[in-house]
């Protein structure tokens, strides 16, 4: 009967969150390894010519039955008129995500076409400002049939009457576009070092989002909007002798009233002759506010492919629901090069 109240408490914990935040974004805790999601000016910032990535996450397992928390995200960009390593260049990409949340089966589909263009900023190609702007179109769907409304609860008893009063919602299904644009600053500096700095403001035109038709919903007359977020991050790269780089990183996320960020360092070690080979491993941890999880993961490069996997570790006030399981999280990532010699130039050491 606790552990029943217990997962009572926090599924009524998680609407109640959702609601206060106005639905709040996906998130990954690999997020340099979704860089489209990330920051719209990283479009054709690769270490070649062409880049292609996935993303896949699934959480709290212990609170939903049928493992209905899950998100799904790609992506693929290229550089287009990267010449020498002083020409400025572009970036064009296309990206999506597909997330499902909760056992009613709100489900989240989007596809973004993002454009950036990267200004060099000196003849040596190692200090370069980017820009880029981003078009999305969503979809969102529920399926109220699945949900269980107060007006279905008996007090007196505890049950649940399956057939009690439901809510009628105006439509089941929403569409709609928004936009976002994102600026970086990298540079490398001597003996391999560098860093980056980056901004991204996403849904600016805060689409209608609520699944009341206009004027139907008594409590916000139908105007719900996605709410503006920014993102902040950034990170460097400093080499530790021939084979070891430490990478410290961070992230910034606010969205009205929700705010996230993202403390951590990863440690990559070269295998092989680090001078003609880019085979390495990275480990890494990285903490998430406020007392949310401590994250761990590990990636594997060779010959331009990288898998990474990391593991959420909940140490919130829901510890006790979660049973201490946390979050799995995948990523995969292929850099290559449509010609035999890769283009000059550097690319900030963050993927």
């Amino acid at each position: 009967m606790i552990k029943h109240l217990q997962k009572a408490i926090f599924v009524t914990s998680m609407v109640l969150c959702f609601t206060n935040v106005n639905s709040q974004d996906i998130h990954f805790s690999q997020y340099n390894s979704s860089p489209l999601a990330l920051n719209p000016a990283l479009a054709g910032m690769n270490n070649c010519d062409y880049r292609v990535y996935a993303n896949f996450r699934t959480q709290w397992m212990t609170v939903s039955v049928g493992n209905t928390y899950r998100t799904f995200a790609g992506g693929a960009d290229m550089a287009v008129g990267k010449i020498t390593k002083y020409n400025s260049f572009a970036g064009i990409g296309i990206s999506f995500f597909s997330d499902q949340a909760g056992d009613i089966n709100f489900n989240s589909n989007r596809v973004d076409f993002t454009v950036a263009y990267h200004f060099m900023l000196n003849r040596k190609g190692t200090m370069q400002i980017s820009a880029g702007i981003q078009g999305a179109f969503n979809h969102r769907s529920i399926n109220p049939s699945k949900a269980t409304f107060d007006s279905q609860y008996d007090p007196s008893s505890g049950t649940v009457d399956p057939n009690g009063t439901r809510e009628n919602f105006g439509r089941t299904k929403v569409m709609f576009g928004d936009a976002g644009l994102g600026l970086l600053y990298s540079a490398m500096a001597k003996g391999g070092s560098n860093f980056y700095m980056g901004f991204a403001l996403n849904h600016i035109n805060q689409p209608k989002i609520s699944f009341y038709p206009s004027g139907q919903d008594a409590s916000t007359t139908g105007s719900q909007r996605l709410n503006m977020k920014v993102t902040i991050h950034g990170g460097a790269a400093l080499p530790v002798g021939k084979r070891l780089t430490i990478m410290p990183n961070f992230l910034v996320l606010v969205q009205k009233t929700a705010y996230e960020f993202d403390l951590g360092c990863n440690f990559k070690t070269a295998l092989g002759n680090p001078s003609t080979s880019n085979t390495a491993v990275h480990v890494g941890v990285q903490y998430r506010g406020l007392l949310d999880a401590v994250i761990v993961h590990a990636k594997f490069d060779i010959k331009g492919f990288s898998a990474g996997l990391s593991y959420d570790i909940n140490v919130s006030k829901l510890l006790v629901a979660s049973k201490t399981i946390g979050a799995p999280e995948v990523s995969l990532m292929y850099q290559g090069c449509a010609r035999k010699k890769p283009r000059p130039g550097h690319c900030p050491v963050m993927f």
